[in-house]
Formats: C-alpha cells, sequence, structure tokens
C-alpha cells in the first residue's frame, strides 16, 4: 500500500463496503416488494346475528384484498363486508360457489370469465371506483362446510394476485404469492443494478485517476531517467 495516501485507502474502503451491502441489501428488498402481506384477522368479527368485515381494496396500488382470508363463519349466516376503494381502479368481489376448489393464476386474463360462465358465481358484486368509496357487499354464506375462494374479475387483477378465501365452519389461509414479480420491480431492480454498476466503474475510474498522483518517480524505483536529447553542436560564426 506504499505510496497511496490514508485518506484515498479510507475512501476506497468505504466505498467497496457500501457497495458490498447495497448487493446484500437487493435480495431481501426485491423479496419484499414481490409478495404481498395483507390478511388482517382484526378487520373480522363475529357476532350472533353473522359476520361483519371491515376491507379494503387498492392500497398504495396494489392489486389486493385487505384482509384476503374470512375464516370460522357460520354456515348459513349474514355476512356483511364493508369495501373501501383506496385506490381509482374498478373491481370486483366475486365469491366462487365451487368448495375447497382454487381456480389457478394464468397469463390468459380470459380464464375467470371462462371459469365463471362454467360456475357460476356465488355471489358478486362491482366495487365502486371512487377512491374513498365504500361498497357494501351482504349475502347468506354457504351451507357447505369448507374453504370458497373469492378474487376479482376485472381482467389482469386475478392473475395479479387479488384473491382471498372464506371459510365457512373452518379457518383459512392467506393465498399464495402471484407467480413472478411485476414488471415495476424489474424497472426497479434493473435501475438499482445499473447504478451499482455505474458506481463501480467511476470507482475505479476516480481511484485510479487518484493514484497516479502518487505514484512514485522512476528514480525512486530503481529504474534510470531518460535523459534529455543532444542538442546539436554549434556552427562556426554563430
Amino acid at each position: 500500500m506504499t505510496g497511496w495516501p490514508r485518506g484515498l485507502r479510507r475512501r476506497r474502503v468505504l466505498g467497496a463496503v457500501a457497495v458490498s451491502a447495497l448487493l446484500l441489501v437487493l435480495p431481501s428488498a426485491l423479496s419484499t416488494l414481490g409478495t404481498s402481506s395483507v390478511s388482517s384477522r382484526a378487520l373480522v368479527i363475529h357476532t350472533d346475528s353473522g359476520t361483519s368485515v371491515s376491507m379494503s381494496v387498492g392500497a398504495n396500488g396494489a392489486l389486493a384484498f385487505a384482509p384476503d382470508t374470512i375464516s370460522n363463519v357460520v354456515a348459513g349466516s349474514t355476512v356483511t363486508i364493508s369495501i373501501t376503494n383506496l385506490g381509482t381502479l374498478p373491481h370486483t368481489f366475486t365469491l366462487s360457489s365451487l368448495v375447497n376448489y382454487t381456480l389457478p393464476y394464468a397469463n390468459n386474463v380470459n380464464l375467470t370469465d371462462t371459469f365463471l360462465i362454467q360456475h357460476p358465481p356465488y355471489y358478486s358484486i362491482n366495487i365502486s371506483a371512487t377512491q374513498g368509496g365504500v361498497t357494501v357487499a351482504t349475502f347468506t354464506a354457504p351451507s357447505a362446510i369448507g374453504s370458497y375462494q373469492f378474487f376479482c374479475q376485472i381482467p389482469g387483477h386475478f392473475a395479479s394476485g387479488m384473491e382471498g378465501f372464506l371459510g365457512v365452519g373452518i379457518s383459512v389461509s392467506p393465498p399464495a404469492p402471484a407467480p413472478g414479480i411485476g414488471l415495476p420491480v424489474f424497472i426497479i431492480s434493473g435501475t438499482i443494478i445499473g447504478l451499482v454498476i455505474i458506481a463501480i466503474v467511476l470507482g475505479f475510474v476516480v481511484g485510479k485517476r487518484e493514484g497516479s498522483k502518487y505514484e512514485m518517480p522512476p528514480e525512486r524505483l530503481g529504474y534510470p531517467e531518460t535523459p534529455p536529447p543532444a542538442e546539436p553542436p554549434l556552427k562556426p560564426g554563430t
């Protein structure tokens, strides 16, 4: 390390540590962005008269129901869901008529339409697209014990993970994350990776320029200094 000032060495070390830390944090950040944790059982209230649920959709632009699970509903009881749209997109609350059946994700946005033609929904209601608007869904819980899937049938919304489960007489678990992490995350991660690469390149360039100021002259390294070119002899009379 001879020939490099202590301050320059410290800056290079700190830069390397910062880049390494960013590369370590990036995977966990992408993992957080690629999943959704919207279930909140505190928003579900069971009484003798039925089940009341305070639900929201569109929080922070997410295509998700919150909560995305409604457990232990009494068969044949009244279910009332007050749905607040925190965004500006239209949605639906569509409850499948099939018990213990989970509609799979697919790239085909018409899958839900095809599915609903073959299996008409048990209950469905349009959610107001007005930001802050409240839509009240009221229906009688199915009589068969088991899990019933609900989802949004607006094209592309279900495929992005806008779904949940209603458990009649049982507890249900949150749905699995939708496949893929979405275009916005790819854009963000690509930008971060590009900035990291630029920072590394600039770090080497700047470090090389700064280091050249402190290079030892050739004579100190044991190399002979190149002599200056000989001047031509003077002509007589000059």
